[in-house]
């Protein structure tokens, strides 16, 4: 089980429900983005296609936490190791 899914699982409901939806927000406006970097509209594309499009971004802003988490961890361990804890 990843350290995300773990925190997430002894979270409320109402904290999980508000991080999904940070998380498809933010994934939307960086499907945004793309569209308007690489010269597109949201009608070049079906709305499975815009779903895979969000999905796929959900999950790469999801391991971008999880990255923050572990380097976080890691970070307050060296912190602890060099203090003398």
């Amino acid at each position: 089980m990843s350290v995300l899914t773990d925190l997430l699982s002894k979270a409320p409901q109402s904290v999980k429900d508000k991080y999904k939806i940070k998380i498809r927000e933010k994934a939307i406006e960086k499907v945004k983005e793309n569209l308007i970097k690489h010269n597109k509209t949201i009608d070049d594309y079906t709305d499975d296609e815009m779903g895979e499009l969000i999905a796929a971004e959900e999950g790469n802003l999801n391991e971008d936490i999880k990255k923050g988490i572990l380097t976080t961890l890691l970070l307050a361990a060296g912190i602890e190791i060099v203090a003398g804890g």
